[in-house]
């Protein structure tokens, strides 16, 4: 029997996309982009490790956007990747799932996204 496919809420674009994220208990800010962006949400590479309902406050900047996108997300899956040796490069995609995000912005998403896709 075939896998099925998977099934998404939303359509993904892979993009890279300019983000700063702080956890919201941090005030330390760090400096990331993403793999690929939807109205829901976002997949991001990380430096440092975030673990699964890490909240994240959240600006997406979208290439020939003015205003940063501002946003909360909650961390909903991490996956250890290696770029090169193991002491130096440890990276993590993780998966955010927006859970504040106000109307105008998640249309910016989508627009963005739809306006990409061919």
């Amino acid at each position: 029997m075939e896998p099925s496919p998977e099934k998404r809420k939303f359509v993904r674009l892979s993009a890279l996309v300019d983000v700063i994220y702080n956890k919201r208990a941090i005030t330390e800010k760090e400096t990331s982009i993403t793999r690929n962006i939807s109205q829901g949400g976002i997949c991001l590479i990380a430096y440092d490790e975030l673990n699964e309902r890490d909240v994240l406050d959240l600006k997406l900047y979208l290439p020939g956007e003015n205003s940063p996108i501002q946003a909360i997300g909650r961390v909903v899956w991490v996956k250890e990747f290696i770029i090169g040796s193991i002491e130096e490069g440890k990276r993590y995609d993780v998966g955010i799932e927006f859970m504040d995000i106000k109307e105008e912005d998640a249309n910016r998403v989508n627009k963005y996204v739809f306006s990409h896709i061919k």
